[in-house]
């Protein structure tokens, strides 16, 4: 799994490859590092983090656009997406095309606001998904119509996974 990540407004993008009871991670970007890791969910929201010979914990807090990661007393802010969706600036939501609505974390649908073929204007609510006991409505970034729903009420989702999208 291929994934762009944004933390603190420096960009990386980190390559997952699940093998065993571990994960091989290459990160490229801002930084670089390369390694095997072992990601366990402790409680939700909690993850304890093995990376080599160092433990980590790190407390997970969904925040407006972004994922609030605490790891002891250090805060880092991250912003997950998939490459593809990257822009030449990396940074503007882009208003041509489609445009696919992604969870930001794992969670759970909630409830959908929106049905193929809607019409929708850039700031109305499509999707609400439940992460770490708080309801997040997601927003469309641009006026459109619903062209996909990949999800249904109750289907549990993971960072990243494509919603629905809108064109």
């Amino acid at each position: 799994m291929k994934l762009r990540v944004l933390v603190d407004e420096s960009e990386y993008f980190l390559d997952l490859q699940k093998n065993g009871t571990g994960t091989s991670y290459v990160i490229s970007g801002a930084g670089s590092a390369r390694g095997r890791a072992s990601v366990e969910q402790v409680m939700p929201g909690v993850y304890s983090i093995l990376d080599g010979e160092r433990s980590y914990v790190a407390r997970l807090v969904a925040a407006k656009n972004s994922i609030e990661v605490w790891v002891g007393r250090r805060r880092f802010s991250l912003a997950i997406s998939d490459p593809r969706d990257r822009l030449c600036n990396g940074r503007a939501v882009s208003t041509h095309g489609p445009q696919e609505i992604r969870a930001l974390m794992p969670g759970k649908v909630v409830k959908l606001l929106v049905a193929v073929g809607d019409e929708v204007s850039a700031g109305d609510g499509v999707i609400v998904v439940e992460a770490m006991k708080m309801q997040n409505e997601m927003k469309a970034s641009k006026p459109g119509r619903i062209a996909r729903v990949h999800v249904a009420a109750g289907d549990a989702v993971a960072a990243g996974q494509a919603l629905l999208v809108l064109e």
